[in-house]
C-alpha cells in the first residue's frame, strides 16, 4: 500500500503540482511558461534535498510549509526563512535544511542582479487525494495573498509536493 501511494504521488509530482504563478495590478493570476524551467529544475533539487534530511513519518508528516527565499544570479538559495509554519517544527526545519542545500538552480534572463524572490509552498501528505485537497487550498491561500499585496509583485509562488510525501 505505502508503495502504491509513493508511486502514485511521484507520478504526480511529475506530472501536475509544481507551478508557478504571477499576478497584474489588478490582481489577476498568471501562470509564466518561461519560468517552466526554473520551476521543475527547483522541484528536482527540492526532492533530492528532502530525501537527505529527515522530516516525521505517519500522520504526523502532513502539512504545508511556506519558504520564501531569493534565487539570486548564481542560482543560489539565500535569505532563506519560513513565511508559514506547518505545525510541525521537524518538518519546517526539513524544509529549510533542504531550501539551503539545493544546488545550482538555472538562472534564466528574467532574473535580475537582486535575484528571483520566491515563495515555496511544500506540501507534505499521506495520500494522494490529501496532496491534492491541500495544493487546491494552498493555489487559493497564494492567490488571496498575490491579489491583496501582501506578496511583493515580482515573487515566484511554486507549489511542490515532494515525491517521498
Amino acid at each position: 500500500m505505502n508503495k502504491f501511494v509513493s508511486i502514485a504521488i511521484a507520478t504526480a509530482v511529475l506530472g501536475a503540482p509544481l507551478s508557478a504563478q504571477d499576478s497584474l495590478q489588478d490582481g489577476t493570476i498568471l501562470v509564466q511558461p518561461e519560468r517552466d524551467g526554473f520551476v521543475s529544475t527547483l522541484g528536482v533539487e527540492l526532492d533530492k534535498q528532502l530525501n537527505r534530511v529527515s522530516y516525521p513519518s505517519g500522520r504526523q508528516r502532513a502539512g504545508v510549509v511556506k519558504v520564501r527565499f531569493v534565487a539570486n544570479g548564481s542560482g543560489r538559495a539565500e535569505q532563506v526563512t519560513i513565511f508559514q509554519e506547518s505545525g510541525s517544527h521537524t518538518m519546517d526545519l526539513a524544509a529549510i535544511r533542504a531550501v539551503n542545500r539545493i544546488g545550482k538552480l538555472p538562472t534564466p534572463r528574467y532574473i535580475d542582479a537582486g535575484g528571483q524572490p520566491v515563495l515555496l509552498s511544500i506540501i507534505f501528505a499521506t495520500n494522494s487525494r490529501d496532496a491534492r485537497r491541500m495544493e487546491e487550498r494552498v493555489a487559493q491561500e497564494n492567490a488571496a495573498l498575490i491579489a491583496s499585496g501582501e506578496l511583493d509583485p515580482q515573487m515566484l509562488a511554486v507549489t511542490v509536493v515532494p515525491a517521498r510525501s
